[in-house]
């Protein structure tokens, strides 16, 4: 009993803070948004608040769409790179990726009236943004010492995870994980009903092969009206409609040589799609000819979102093993979740200030500073999601962003630069020691060059982030006193190339 009280107490905390970090991430995953859109925008870290022209600001501050002064028509491809360093132990492996990317797309149409007062001109955009990306792969290899992913199937048969431990009948068993071990004979259970793998009798020392990967994306079709009053008040507004992806899948791999059971693996694919839809609004003020004030406001964005999971699990046999109804065990089974689940989300209300100088013909400098309350976002119905909207409003807090960017124009050459800094969204008290060392802020570097003409323009980017680091649970160990999970850390950065094509009519 003294042994499960100890692993009750053990596993409680750590399933809590694995519950409560599930439920904030998805918040996250799906309202933090980067540099994306143009060449020029990424080029000054997104920092264009206050500045306006530029396709980028349909989704940030549409005020910024009031100050074409023509019609314009863009195209941003990119190529995303990631590297990702995996470490375990006293092991380390490096994994690549790359992947291209539509960043940008859109058109924006000028009416001029050539008041001498009032209303100068009307501008109608739309446009696709891309607001977030992230890709990675990673793997690791590794002998495991004293443990195996079948323990965890065993650990969660036998009601470990119970206030009460007490084995679970078959038909009870999660049919994605334990259910679908017992199922392909990988766990068994004895003449009492306890659950047991051929580990506990040929003991440990198995090779072991984990591949991962994560995919998500935020992009925003962006439907725009602006209005330029006297060529120093700008008015904006832009409704948002959003695209959400997310898939993360694992494969992992045994090779334990048993007597009857040659080697197995387990694969887990999660994804999730969705639209959501939002509203935005901004001003921009000129008060004198060198100096430009903006604000905006961003309501949440409310999606609806559809998940998916599927696990896999197939075991190859020496021989097979005798069972009690006399029939071979399958070699191959898998199981999914209901296609047509959903659920809806909203994220954060966003308020927005920047301020830019424009220095003539010689170039321009801008500075944004950005307000989420992440801890203000909801899964919905509330009423079904109590528990996890609970943990949302005690996990997550409101985060600063601050964007800075500068362009220094030489002729028909300009030359850019900037710097985001994303805060974290995190309370970081309610996480234990491993945890908070990788909830940190997001720091990314860009620069650019263009060039332009009278018709024509081309700009180009390259970003730099650095992700925080991320704890991977690989599977659950446990022995007579303690319960823990063999984790991986993860640590990603990434690179970004940007090329706008810009034509003006």
């Amino acid at each position: 009993m003294k042994r499960f009280i100890i692993i009750l107490i053990v596993f409680c905390a750590a399933w809590i803070n694995n519950a409560i970090a599930q439920s904030a991430d998805d918040i996250v995953l799906f309202s933090r948004y980067y540099s994306g859109g143009t060449a020029r925008s990424a080029g000054m870290s997104g920092a264009f608040g206050a500045l306006g022209g530029d396709m980028s600001v349909l989704s940030s501050n549409p005020a910024g769409l009031a100050v074409y002064r023509s019609s314009e028509f863009t195209f941003t491809p990119a190529l995303n790179f990631a590297n990702t360093n995996t470490d375990i132990v006293d092991q380390a492996f490096n994994e690549k990726s790359a992947k291209f990317l539509i960043n940008n797309i859109g058109y924006v149409y000028t009416k001029n009236f050539y008041n001498e007062k009032g209303l100068q001109s009307v501008n109608f955009g739309i446009a696709y943004n891309r607001l977030n990306n992230f890709n990675s792969k990673a793997y690791l290899r590794r002998e495991a010492a004293t443990s195996s992913m079948l323990d965890e199937f065993v650990f969660y048969a036998n009601g470990y995870d119970k206030f009460i431990p007490k084995p679970m009948h078959p038909d009870d068993l999660n049919s994605f994980y334990a259910g679908l071990a017992y199922d392909m004979y990988a766990i068994d259970d004895d003449e009492n009903g306890e659950y047991f793998s051929d580990y506990t009798d040929f003991g440990y020392g198995q090779p072991l092969y984990r591949s991962m990967s994560t995919q998500a994306s935020v992009g925003e079709y962006a439907l725009s009206l602006g209005l330029n009053f006297n060529n120093n008040l700008y008015f904006g507004a832009t409704l948002g409609i959003q695209d959400v992806s997310y898939r993360d899948y694992f494969f992992h791999e045994e090779k334990p040589g048993f007597e009857y059971m040659r080697s197995f693996n387990f694969s887990d694919e999660y994804t999730i799609n969705g639209v959501g839809l939002n509203f935005k609004t901004g001003v921009i003020w000129r008060p004198i000819q060198m100096l430009r004030l903006g604000a905006a406001i961003h309501t949440p964005t409310y999606l609806w979102l559809k998940p998916y999971l599927l696990t896999g699990m197939n075991v190859a046999w020496n021989t097979f093993p005798p069972t009690n109804d006399g029939k071979d065990p399958p070699s191959y089974l898998e199981t999914e979740s209901d296609p047509s689940e959903r659920y809806r989300v909203t994220t954060p209300w966003r308020y927005s200030l920047s301020a830019a100088t424009v220095l003539g013909n010689h170039g321009m400098l801008d500075i944004d500073v950005e307000l989420v309350d992440y801890a203000n976002s909801s899964i919905l119905p509330k009423s079904d999601y109590d528990f996890e909207n609970e943990d949302i409003s005690t996990v997550l807090k409101t985060a600063v962003n601050v964007k800075g960017g500068a362009e220094v124009r030489l002729g028909p050459v300009y030359l850019r630069g900037g710097m985001a800094y994303y805060g974290n969204p995190y309370h970081k008290d309610q996480f234990d020691a491993d945890i908070r060392k990788t909830l940190k802020s997001t720091l990314s570097y860009s620069a650019g060059i263009g060039f332009r003409n009278r018709d024509f323009y081309m700009d180009a980017a390259y970003i730099y982030m650095k992700h925080p680091k991320k704890i991977n649970n690989l599977y659950l160990s446990y022995d007579d006193v303690d319960v823990w999970y063999e984790q991986a850390t993860l640590q990603t950065t990434s690179s970004k190339v940007v090329l706008t094509f810009g034509f003006r009519f």
